[in-house]
């Protein structure tokens, strides 16, 4: 492992937006994660940790620190099969590991392929298999947090390898228990409990239309990721051309009785049921219908043309003009709704 300094930190991230890094490294190995954190540890500097840099923002100055990317590369199936299948001759699902810096759409390519179901609507989503645990992926009806079985990370605080299981990792809406203690985890792989010949999950609307439109009643899991590949080219921009996060704000999640006051003021709203009788409200409709926000510009930073959810970033765009455009967003939103909305993107410096 080689220590750099003063590394531009744009070209790994997506919105390719960025100052320089005090220090920079590239880990490949766990003996890689554990000498990075010790060397933050000995020069007493802050760390974090880049994967495909899918859902960051970092500052124009930079980071002082040191930025380990995490590179880890490597996948395996360990098949499980109980007794009954075992009797019936059927082919049981099992567990499927990769190690965090796998590119995720290529390890949900993998899946598929396999004949695994279950991952195939996350297809088409950049970033790496670490942070789908982060950031508990979610889209089209279905979140990483479903399939994972356990997480292997580096424990920075007790500085040690440790097994995190599911219930371990307080999967929630976008989110986790390696966001409540950031910093604390160096995750290094992660297992997926999968199934061969599952059903397919296609209750999503997009996906509902999609399949009717084509008079297919039971899609494959490929037929599911060449849908959502679609539907995403056709109202996402492409991140490899473009500067973008994605999706930069979560869908707020309001009471049932404050959804109820909205709905009368906004009789389109969609609002979708969450536990505890709360209601997940779209935000992509509000910025495209109330605040009529489609294609604003900031500087060389704007919302996309048919997505007002998602930033876009021109060459020279600044994290300072990604800011701006977001404060005004939710000042917007908070102005019409009285809701009060938050960043998906993680914010660096």
């Amino acid at each position: 492992m080689t220590i750099q300094e003063n590394v531009k930190l744009a070209p790994y991230t997506t919105f390719k937006i960025g100052g320089p890094a005090d220090f920079f490294c590239s880990v490949t190995s766990e003996d890689d994660v554990r000498e990075a954190v010790e060397y933050a540890r000995e020069k007493k500097i802050p760390f974090f940790v880049v994967g495909g840099g899918s859902n960051l923002l970092i500052s124009d100055k930079g980071f002082r620190g040191l930025v380990i990317l995490n590179e880890m590369k490597g996948v395996k199936y360990e098949k499980v099969n109980s007794k009954k299948e075992k009797e019936d001759k059927k082919e049981a699902g099992g567990i499927v590991s990769a190690a965090a810096g796998e590119s995720w759409d290529g390890f949900v390519e993998y899946a598929v392929s396999q004949g695994f179901s279950g991952l195939e609507n996350l297809s088409s989503i950049p970033g790496t298999v670490g942070a789908s645990a982060v950031q508990n992926l979610g889209a089209y009806g279905v979140t990483a947090g479903q399939f994972i079985h356990a997480v292997r990370a580096f424990d920075t605080r007790e500085m040690k390898f440790v097994e995190l299981s599911n219930a371990d990792c307080d999967f929630e809406y976008r989110d986790s228990v390696f966001k409540h203690e950031k910093g604390r985890y160096v995750i290094t792989g992660v297992d997926f409990k999968l199934e061969k010949g599952g059903k397919v999950n296609i209750e999503y609307k997009d996906l509902k239309e999609y399949f009717a439109g084509k008079k297919i009643n039971a899609p494959t899991p490929r037929e599911v990721r060449e849908a959502v590949i679609s539907i995403r080219a056709n109202k996402l921009p492409d991140w490899k051309l473009w500067g973008t996060a994605g999706s930069f704000f979560k869908n707020p999640v309001i009471s049932a009785q404050e959804y109820a006051s909205l709905k009368e003021k906004y009789p389109g709203l969609p609002g979708f049921p969450e536990a505890g009788g709360k209601v997940k409200l779209a935000l992509a409709w509000i910025l495209d219908n109330i605040c009529h926000a489609k294609g604003m510009m900031n500087g060389n930073v704007g919302t996309y043309e048919k997505q007002a959810l998602v930033f876009v970033a021109k060459p020279g765009a600044t994290a300072a003009e990604v800011v701006g455009l977001a404060q005004e967003l939710m000042k917007r939103v908070k102005d019409a709704t009285g809701v009060t909305i938050e960043g998906e993107v993680e914010r660096v410096n």
